[in-house]
């Protein structure tokens, strides 16, 4: 059985990135572990737009507890790929990313990705609830 994920309506941060030679696997084309890459790169991207980063979430940090991904078609060294990334399910102490990522030109799908977040305190080694100050601005892009 096949994996599915939920399409997403509202995006709220786009990205770009252009894929590189040594992105690509024996086939000639972009290599599938690449799309979890591309995911986090896209994640890392919004929480900056945000000001934060992945272990500097207001004082905490983040945790990847799984993922998903459905692959749609090729790409190729020099591609202009774009990102496009939304949020979904979420809770005091986390939230699903999903990713769209498709080719910049064409606009033909490569990708879907979905990583499950948690908010996680590295200090302690333990999950956290997510600080109050960034749950008013997730809350405030999927309004």
């Amino acid at each position: 059985m096949r994996v599915k994920l939920k399409n997403c309506d509202q995006y709220i941060f786009t990205t770009s990135i252009k894929t590189r030679i040594t992105d690509l696997n024996y086939g000639g084309h972009l290599g599938n572990e690449m799309m979890l890459i591309f995911a986090q790169q896209a994640r890392v991207d919004w929480l900056n737009s945000l000001g934060y980063g992945e272990l500097t979430l207001a004082g905490k940090g983040i945790i990847m507890v799984d993922a998903a991904v459905l692959y749609k078609s090729e790409a190729h060294a020099g591609d202009d790929l774009t990102v496009k990334v939304a949020i979904d399910d979420l809770t005091s102490i986390g939230f699903d990313l999903y990713y769209k990522i498709s080719n910049r030109e064409t606009n033909r799908e490569v990708a879907r990705v979905k990583t499950g977040i948690l908010c996680f305190d590295y200090t302690e080694k333990k999950i956290a609830s997510i600080p109050q100050e960034v749950l008013h601005k997730i809350k405030a892009l999927i309004q």
